[in-house]
């Protein structure tokens, strides 16, 4: 198996991993973001088949949905972004992937031969820690949903 090849398995594979716990998942907010993840997911894929580093988009969209999802969440004075415990879980493996993922991209992007793979690796690897991160300030969350609205990232603060 090519590198490309190998590459291509592990998105169409993360891909997989998300849309799946979005098909069962009973929170539609977290539905919709890991429907969003998969989508990039099977775009990152694209993107390797191409060998088109401008087709790699933004994680904007992602952040849109978790900040109306967890707003909705913080309103409704809940104690927990989701009543889904499966979804804990399925967050915590997400970050697994994602983090195998970068990795994988930096360190492959880095030997590369090829400057064509090494930029887009480069590319993938800095969204798939983006991604990791995202996932895993959910995770850190889960339970705490007003402390992740007032993280800087993601609310306004007060200046100092």
């Amino acid at each position: 198996m090519g590198l490309i090849d190998e590459a291509i398995a592990l998105e169409e594979r993360a891909e997989t991993n998300y849309r799946s716990a979005a098909e069962t998942t009973a929170d539609a907010g977290a539905a919709k973001i890991l429907t969003l993840l998969a989508d990039e997911e099977a775009n990152h894929a694209n993107a390797l088949r191409m060998m088109n580093v401008s087709s790699v988009g933004s994680t904007t969209s992602l952040i849109s949905a978790a900040q109306d999802w967890i707003g909705g969440v913080v309103e409704g004075a809940a104690v927990a972004i989701s009543t889904d415990t499966a979804l804990r879980d399925v967050l915590q493996r997400a970050m697994e992937l994602e983090r195998a993922t970068e990795t994988f991209y930096r360190e492959r992007g880095e030997s590369a031969d090829d400057p064509a793979i090494a930029e887009l690796f480069a590319r993938l690897a800095a969204i798939e820690k983006t991604h990791y991160l995202f996932v895993s300030s959910l995770s850190e969350y889960f339970d705490r949903p007003t402390e992740w609205v007032e993280s800087a990232e993601f609310g306004l603060r007060p200046e100092y």
